[in-house]
């Protein structure tokens, strides 16, 4: 269902977009010759990259009012990594679009009818910004599209290191900025009193203001709290660190099932973690994390109690809210985290629906799961440990036979990507609607 939500929230802006340019254009725009009709595509693929770029900047800074139409920060941070790919996309065919009739002529592959001559532009007196700085813009613009192919391809490429990805795409807003200037000297000024022009000038603004903040990062600064590592506790076996963080200055609260970006103090970018806590009021947040890349698994040697820390959130709409009255959860690794946090929630209130949890395991350490069974006791929840290192997998018929009416039931996944995709397939083949399926998207690039 999230993800229907933000296709079609994907397909709004760039139909939208591309509905206002066409409402922009001139009856007779598609009846000229081969120059105009090449001028007015020029400007459709810069507009619409510009605008497509605009709303992936304005979700960079973390807008919370867009959390519950777009099903959290999780979800609408892939809606921003398919816009920047779509807005460089329409970026490279304007930019094709600007120079390609120029090789064809050069290489002699076609013969292209002479270029219209432009009406001669009278002589001007003193300054005039448009046009002494149509020039300097068009450099700018060509230069920023190549840092933004750079960009994106570090952002794309899985291997780079977050830390370097990290400080990389903290150069974003200023290409950004560029890609602003260069508009809004080269856009024809007719563009801005059609259709499209409210809209892009907006989004401009919007995305000018979204880029500043970035820029002195101050990005979710309203949503931060401090404080020091309380307790920290290693489960070797399932490599998980559990930290105990005590807050020193204000928390909004949190439900269970939500995360935060949390900053070490230690030279590194904030990362994202589930809470693994419920809010008692108290002041106390716990996170555990597994060590799955080099910098998780460098914090069980290098954190220590007193150990200062920033907190940034909550975010996330993994909330366990739906209207089937029964549940079967499926935690895969650390994504056992959101239900654990949930469970500490249910403990003493008790459980009137049917749930069942599923922790789909490698590496089950006996430190760190019984407290989930207890947990899961007190809370009238049925816990399944599925053993991966005795070749155990959690399978849909292996499910099927524990929770036989799982049809209908909501199923809230948090875990690996391809355990939750294949999961989900598997389940929406056998009849579950795909609004019954809640899927944790955990990747912030």
């Amino acid at each position: 269902m999230q993800t229907v939500r933000l296709k079609v929230a994907f397909a709004g802006v760039i139909g939208g977009l591309s509905g206002l340019w066409l409402l922009s254009l001139a009856p007779d725009a598609w009846q000229q010759g081969f120059w105009e009709t090449r001028a007015t595509l020029v400007y459709g693929c810069g507009v619409l990259a510009l605008g497509l770029m605009s709303v992936g900047v304005i979700l960079a800074a973390r807008p919370v009012w867009f959390e519950t139409p777009l099903g959290g920060l999780d979800k609408f941070y892939r809606l921003h990594r398919w816009l920047g790919i779509s807005a460089l996309g329409f970026a490279l065919v304007h930019w094709l679009l600007r120079e390609g009739p120029s090789w064809i002529t050069e290489l002699g592959l076609v013969a292209l009818p002479p270029k219209p001559a432009h009406p001669q532009e009278d002589a001007a007196l003193g300054f005039d910004l448009f046009r002494d700085l149509k020039h300097p813009a068009a450099e700018v613009g060509e230069w920023a599209l190549y840092a933004l192919v750079v960009l994106v391809a570090i952002a794309l490429w899985k291997r780079f290191p977050y830390k370097y990805f990290f400080w990389t795409h903290r150069l974003m807003p200023l290409v950004y900025l560029a890609l602003v200037f260069h508009a809004f000297i080269l856009i024809d000024k007719s563009y801005w009193t059609k259709p499209l022009g409210p809209v892009l000038a907006c989004l401009l603004i919007a995305g000018t203001v979204a880029a500043v903040i970035a820029l002195f990062r101050r990005i979710g600064s309203s949503r931060k709290a401090s404080g020091t590592i309380a307790t920290l506790s290693l489960y070797d076996d399932n490599q998980m660190l559990e930290v105990g963080v005590r807050l020193e200055t204000a928390w909004r609260g949190h439900e269970a099932g939500q995360f935060a970006f949390v900053d070490f103090d230690d030279a590194e970018a904030a990362h994202p973690f589930t809470i693994s806590s419920s809010w008692q009021n108290d002041g106390l947040l716990m996170f555990s994390i597994k060590g799955l890349g080099d910098y998780t698994r460098s914090l069980a040697g290098s954190l220590h109690v007193g150990q200062g820390v920033v907190v940034e959130g909550p975010y996330g709409r993994f909330n366990f809210e739906d209207d089937s009255g029964r549940q079967i959860w499926i935690g895969g690794g650390v994504g056992v985290t959101p239900f654990i946090a949930r469970l500490k929630q249910l403990v003493g209130g008790g459980q009137s629906n049917p749930v069942d949890l599923f922790y789909a395991t490698d590496t089950p350490d006996p430190g760190f799961v019984a407290p989930i069974a207890q947990l899961a006791r007190q809370s009238g929840i049925a816990f399944h440990v599925v053993d991966g290192s005795q070749g155990d997998r959690l399978t849909l018929e292996k499910l099927a036979a524990l929770v036989p009416e799982w049809k209908q039931a909501d199923v809230w996944f948090c875990g690996p990507s391809g355990f939750g995709d294949a999961m989900r397939r598997a389940m929406m083949a056998q009849g579950l609607p795909a609004s019954r399926f809640h899927q944790e998207s955990f990747e912030m690039r």
